[in-house]
C-alpha cells in the first residue's frame, strides 16, 4: 500500500477537512467511522490535484462544546494518507412494505 505525507499547511490552504474553498481537492467521499468518549473519528477519501491520485485519511470532531477545539489532525505538522482505489459498492437496506 502506498503511503504519503500531506503538510498541515496543504490541508489548511485546503480548508481540509471542510474542503469547500476554491482550488481544493475532490472530496470523494466522508463518512463517520468510529466514535469514542469526546471525539467523532472520520474517513476523507480525496482526489490529490497534484498527482491526480486517490489518497484516504482520517481526522476527529469534538463531540460537546467543550471539545469545540480539537484539532483534527491531532496536533500534527504531517497528515499520512494511504493510496485508495475507488471503486463501485451495491448495497441493500430494508425498507417498510406499504400496501
Amino acid at each position: 500500500m502506498s503511503t504519503r505525507e500531506f503538510t498541515r499547511e496543504q490541508f489548511d490552504e485546503w480548508d481540509f477537512p471542510g474542503g469547500r474553498v476554491a482550488g481544493a481537492p475532490e472530496i470523494l467521499h466522508r463518512e463517520q467511522v468510529d466514535s469514542r468518549r469526546w471525539v467523532s473519528v472520520h474517513e476523507l477519501v480525496f482526489r490529490a490535484p497534484d498527482d491526480g491520485k486517490v489518497w484516504r485519511v482520517h481526522y476527529e470532531r469534538g463531540l460537546t462544546e467543550s471539545q469545540d477545539d480539537t484539532d483534527p489532525w491531532n496536533d500534527e505538522r504531517t497528515i499520512e494518507a494511504d493510496e485508495v482505489e475507488r471503486v463501485e459498492v451495491t448495497a441493500f437496506e430494508g425498507r417498510e412494505v406499504t400496501g
